[in-house]
Formats: structure tokens, sequence, C-alpha cells
């Protein structure tokens, strides 16, 4: 069994969406529709993670 933790999204579309989820990576997109994803950026080391909206990308790789 995996335990789960807070993540809570700032800006963007998902401006104050909580989930819990199993992983924080450094970043993570978001789809807002078919052509472009919102990016977020963690701000902080320990639960409840905080993810920031730094910007946008097509389907491009942007990494």
């Amino acid at each position: 069994m995996t335990e789960s933790f807070p993540i809570e999204f700032v800006g963007g579309s998902q401006d104050g969406t909580i989930i819990e989820a199993t992983a924080a990576p450094d970043y993570c997109e978001v789809a807002v529709n078919s052509g472009l994803k919102e990016i977020y950026k963690r701000e902080n080391d320990a639960p409840p993670f905080l993810y920031v909206q730094v910007g946008y990308a097509g389907n491009e790789t942007w990494k």
C-alpha cells in the first residue's frame, strides 16, 4: 500500500484545486485542451505540496 499526501495547485485552470497524490515531481503538466498544457512547479519539499503555475506548453517536449 502506497501512502498518499495532498497537493494544492495555485494559478491557472487548477487554482485552488487540492488532490491526493503518491508522487511529487519537481514539475507537472496539466492538459488544458488538445493542444495546450499548463506547467506547474513544486514550491516546497514537504507535504502538503504546493504547485504554482509557471507557464504553458504545446504538445512538444518542454523539459
